[in-house]
Parts: C-alpha cells; sequence; structure tokens
C-alpha cells in the first residue's frame, strides 16, 4: 500500500492514529513536494505571463528542476514509512548494538537524508525565482520557502533521532556534517528570498 496512491484524508488520518507509520519523516518529504509545488506553480504563471520573455528560460529550467525534485520527494513519502517500519520491527530485538539493528537505523536516517539534499537543491530555485518571477504572485514563493525550510528542520530532526544510535561513529561524522553544511545554506537561501520577496511586494 502507497500514501502517495491514497487521498490527502487517509493520509491525514493514518497520520493521527496510534501506528509507527506514517511519522515526521514521511511529513518532511510531503512538505517538501507541496514546496516545489508552490515553485512550479510561481514558474508556470511566469513563463504564461506577458513582458517576462528575458526571464522564459530561467522559469523553464527553474519548472524543469522543480518538478525532478518533487517526483523524488513524493517517492520519499513512502520510502520513509517503509524505513521506519523495517526499523521498528528490528527493534524488538532489543538489542542496540545487533549488525540487524544497526544497519536498520542507517537505512532509516537514508530517506530524511535525501529529503534534506532534495530541499535543499529545490531552496536554491527560490533564489532565481524571487528576482524573475511574475510579481502578483512571489507570496507564493515565501510560502513556498517557509514550507521547504520547515521540511528540512523536520526531515533533519529524523536524521539526528537515528544517527544517535548508530555506533560507526566515521558514518554518523559524514552525516552530521553533510547536513550542517546545507543546514547553514538553507538560512542564508531563506534570509535572502524573503527579503527580496518583501521589497518586490512594497516597491
Amino acid at each position: 500500500m502507497k500514501y502517495v496512491d491514497k487521498s490527502i484524508k487517509y493520509y491525514i488520518n493514518s497520520l493521527a492514529a496510534k501506528t509507527p507509520t506514517p511519522g515526521g519523516g514521511s511529513v518532511a518529504a510531503l512538505m517538501g513536494a507541496l514546496g516545489c509545488g508552490l515553485l512550479s506553480m510561481v514558474a508556470n504563471f511566469t513563463l504564461a505571463k506577458k513582458g517576462f520573455n528575458g526571464y522564459k528560460d530561467r522559469a523553464k529550467r527553474a519548472v524543469k528542476k522543480s518538478e525532478e525534485i518533487r517526483k523524488k520527494l513524493i517517492e520519499l513519502i513512502d520510502k520513509d514509512a517503509q524505513a521506519y517500519e523495517k526499523l521498528s520491527n528490528a527493534l524488538k530485538s532489543k538489542q542496540m548494538s545487533a549488525p540487524g539493528l544497526q544497519a536498520a537505523f542507517k537505512s532509516a536516517v537514508m530517506p530524511p537524508l535525501k529529503v534534506c539534499q532534495d530541499v535543499h537543491k529545490a531552496a536554491r530555485l527560490t533564489l532565481d525565482l524571487a528576482y524573475v518571477s511574475n510579481k502578483s504572485i512571489v507570496s507564493d514563493i515565501s510560502v513556498a520557502i517557509y514550507t521547504l525550510d520547515a521540511a528540512f528542520e523536520a526531515a533533519l530532526v529524523n536524521i539526528y533521532a537515528n544517527l544517535r544510535y548508530i555506533k560507526d561513529k566515521r558514518y554518523t561524522l559524514a552525516k552530521t556534517q553533510a547536513v550542517s553544511s546545507m543546514h547553514k545554506d538553507m538560512k542564508m537561501i531563506k534570509t535572502e528570498v524573503l527579503s527580496k520577496i518583501k521589497e518586490r511586494i512594497f516597491s
């Protein structure tokens, strides 16, 4: 059963139920996909608007990239749930250092890590769109960057929640350094985008 093939209502009800999945990691992927959806909408409107001919190529690239990322994030909604389901089953052994359980923790790290990577790429698209998009819908770029930032933070929490149980220190250090670098860049992107949007709204 794939959550992405069900209704929004079904997904939310499943989220609210007393079951291990879907959980926070799956929600992070969903938020990322929603953010990308907004970016694609803004870019598509910019392509259709008269007077934006000088920005068409940038808008086309933004749509193409945003849609590629959105599809990956949609897949991660279920991939995260599946990884946590396996971890939940492995946790029943209660042997934290057992190879199978350690492997399950590492598997559970990967979906939220991919969410962070994909969301970071999507956030960079907001920089272009903040400067060149149709002014009447630039507020949607603000919503997109807030949503993408929330998705990143949510995924980050899930990464750290699993890394703390992994005994392989080299592995945990590498993953921590990778997400820390992206985290800093996300904050800079968010600040610049929101500043530019505010400037364009009130100019």
